[in-house]
């Protein structure tokens, strides 16, 4: 039992650890009864195996993007208000369980197993072991690409902040709005990763809130950027084909490999652009700790990436063992984007760790056999 209440304990930090400022003073309190009414009833149910949290949080959960139980539905969205979003490459990326090879004009077709065995067998991996995968591939010279159930939602966790730090230098340091030198209070602090929440500093410039949040997936840097800088990142999505209308504010949402690598062509063509910021944030993302992708290829590649992973929290649906970015190899550039809903902490629950790296290579070298020009 002590082993399970100390699992248990871990999931909520680690899920709490994801909560807006606001949401952690509701959070905090229902934590507070839910202790005092634990202690109450422990004395007639020691025996009781703890297998999910004891309390419903209302709001706070929903800033997670898990609905609370018992929440009234949401109004229909009126998506005549939000932003129209951009048709890209991608589009033709298949969003059913089966590999299709797709150019970026639209034409596409299903591969066979036995055109792919090492991407067939790390797939047949993730679901041996009782987790969905999705991803999607694409060459930037050769114009096509490579996808699997696309359209599966999936946590995003901390994939989200490549991004958005790129919309921030776009929209917000090459138009002139904002400039790196820029002093950004710590109003909001986010535990779990980075080291912001616990450097004893409460102010810092705007660069070094937009260099931890994506070299020390900074949680509170994040927080601070979504605080401060949030008008037009909307729009910014939908011109990259993304509706991020539809997160309904949620910082970590939900969304799919297709929104994932959307995200990251439009990151890509902002790299591209030459203004000092596109090379800052560049430099930013070939440091990010814990990358998959690189782990796995950087070897004989340069990997700009932003990873994301956690454990699943009971009720929540929260796990996600994700990686995505940019490998500049010999024959050109291309995008790698793979989601899945396998737990993983790299603090104490590695071991599907292989099953994400499998599945990498085996997309790097078909890669190099049917996509690269």
């Amino acid at each position: 039992m002590a082993q399970g209440l100390t699992t248990a304990k871990r999931r909520i930090a680690r899920w709490f650890r994801h909560l807006p400022g606001w949401s952690k003073v509701v959070a905090a309190a229902a934590c507070s009864v839910a202790v005092l009414f634990g202690a109450v009833m422990a004395l007639s149910a020691a025996a009781v195996r703890l297998e999910e949290p004891v309390f419903v949080l209302g709001a706070a959960a929903n800033a997670t993007g898990a609905p609370s139980e018992g929440a009234a539905s949401a109004p229909e969205d009126d998506r005549s208000a939000r932003p129209e979003t951009a048709p890209t490459a991608l589009d033709a990326a298949t969003g059913a369980a089966e590999v299709n090879l797709f150019e970026a004009a639209g034409s596409q077709r299903v591969l066979d197993a036995g055109e792919i065995p090492d991407v067939a067998a790390a797939l047949a991996a993730f679901g041996d072991a009782g987790w969905e995968a999705g991803f999607v591939v694409y060459d930037f010279k050769a114009e096509r690409g490579l996808g699997y159930n696309a359209d599966v939602s999936i946590f995003s966790a901390s994939t989200v902040k490549a991004p958005y730090v790129a919309y921030v230098a776009q929209e917000f340091l090459d138009s002139g709005r904002a400039q790196l030198a820029d002093e950004v209070f710590e109003d909001a602090v986010q535990e779990g990763t980075g080291i912001m929440a616990f450097d004893q500093v409460d102010t810092y410039d705007l660069g070094t809130v937009l260099s931890n949040t994506i070299v020390h997936s900074d949680n509170t840097g994040y927080a601070l950027l979504r605080e401060n800088y949030s008008e037009g990142f909307e729009a910014w999505a939908a011109s990259a084909g993304v509706d991020a209308a539809a997160w309904q504010g949620e910082w970590y949402p939900f969304y799919t490999p297709r929104d994932l690598a959307k995200l990251w062509l439009s990151v890509g063509g902002y790299l591209k652009s030459g203004s000092a910021n596109a090379s800052l944030s560049e430099g930013l993302l070939s440091q990010t700790g814990t990358s998959f992708i690189r782990q796995t290829l950087g070897g004989g590649y340069r990997v700009l990436a932003k990873p994301g992973y956690e454990i699943d929290t009971p009720r929540f649906n929260m796990g996600a063992l994700n990686d995505a970015g940019i490998v500049r190899g010999p024959s050109g550039d291309y995008l790698i984007a793979v989601m899945s809903d396998a737990d993983y902490d790299d603090e104490y629950f590695t071991d599907n760790e292989p099953l994400i790296k499998n599945l990498i290579a085996a997309l790097a070298a078909a890669h190099d056999r049917l996509l690269a020009a």
